[in-house]
């Protein structure tokens, strides 16, 4: 979480909040915090609320920032954001804080939006007891949304499997994980299995974590899938978003990759408005980033190159080397062609 604001109310809530920025910026420089207060509290630092007023200006804050620390009352707080709820993989983490800073009370967003994370070091850092009464924290163990988040991972039917599988792991039931790496740290509550092939019926569910496609899963498996892969890619100009989708599946079938292990799409600058490839990043749920043909040049001459593609975008080859410049060399595949769609994977 980089980017919060603090909002205050009182006088004496500002120095809190003051308090509460500075530890906060010793700890992580790169966090961007901003210090809300009222028309009434005189203190040079503050920042005025966008439209004058707490309450009115309330939605422009809760999208502007990945976390809000609230140091006043907690009505006022739920209030204030129970027209704005819309997700968990959406809506902030929201902090509570009272005046004097004794307390930090993880609100809104624990896990996917960073209020539990964010409370225990305001508690670590500031001295104050923070409250978090998810079910998965307050039984010590990991949530698979949680598991999910740390490792930029996703997984099919959220809603639904997250009370499924975090609603077993509360009550202690029997969960096993399996992945192919060492993507999970946090394995409370989990049994750890080493094998697929082993007698899962042992478990109420499994988790497996893998980038890759799996022929066939039990019918209590979830696969997390870790968004590891950058996609460089090519198109012909005016290609269609259905074409290119196609040869996309055939790419990932080819390599056996899970297509949301895609973390970002990456191109040349000549291709940032072409349609096709814009909607294939919409459709993944990824960034769509291009560089310039001054970039690419001196890593395009470590792949094959074409001489005609040369001649329209000013480089030889334009999937490997965005591949290879977005995952710093860490080029997976060879150069995927057909239909004038390009493709190359690249390590994140």
């Amino acid at each position: 979480m980089k980017k919060i604001a603090i909002i205050t109310l009182t006088e004496t809530a500002f120095l809190t909040g003051q308090q509460v920025r500075t530890t906060l910026q010793q700890v992580d420089s790169s966090m961007e915090i901003d210090l809300y207060g009222s028309k009434k509290i005189q203190q040079s630092d503050k920042k005025e609320f966008p439209s004058g007023r707490f309450t009115t200006s309330m939605p422009e804050l809760f999208s502007a920032y990945e976390g809000l620390i609230c140091i006043m009352a907690t009505g006022i707080v739920v209030r204030s954001i129970a027209p704005l709820l819309k997700d968990k993989r959406q809506d902030p983490g929201v902090i509570v804080m009272d005046e004097l800073g004794q307390f930090a009370i993880s609100l809104l967003s624990g896990h996917i939006g960073g209020g539990n994370e964010l409370a225990r070091l305001l508690e670590k850092h500031i001295g104050c007891t923070a409250v978090i009464t998810t079910a998965t924290d307050v039984q010590n163990v990991t949530a698979i949304d949680s598991l999910a988040k740390q490792i930029n991972g996703s997984y099919d039917q959220f809603k639904q499997v997250t009370v499924w599988i975090n609603g077993l792991l509360a009550n202690h039931r029997p969960v096993a994980i399996y992945q192919e790496g060492s993507w999970v740290k946090d394995t409370r509550g989990l049994t750890v299995i080493n094998h697929l092939e082993e007698d899962l019926s042992q478990y109420e569910a499994v988790i497996i974590v893998s980038p890759y496609q799996i022929d066939s899963l039990v019918s209590h498996a979830v696969q997390v899938v870790p968004k590891c892969f950058v996609l460089g890619m090519g198109a012909k100009k005016d290609t269609s978003f259905s074409l290119i989708l196609e040869e996309f599946t055939q790419f990932c079938n080819l390599h056996h990759i899970h297509q949301k292990s895609i973390q970002k799409i990456v191109s040349i600058d000549l291709k940032k408005n072409e349609a096709g490839i814009i909607k294939l990043a919409t459709h993944l749920a990824v960034p769509f980033e291009t560089y310039t043909k001054e970039e690419l040049l001196p890593v395009s001459e470590k792949y094959p190159q074409s001489d005609f593609v040369k001649s329209i975008v000013g480089v030889g080859n334009v999937a490997l080397s965005a591949a290879d410049l977005a995952s710093h060399g860490q080029v997976l595949t060879e150069r995927y062609a057909n239909r004038g769609v390009t493709f190359a994977l690249g390590k994140d």
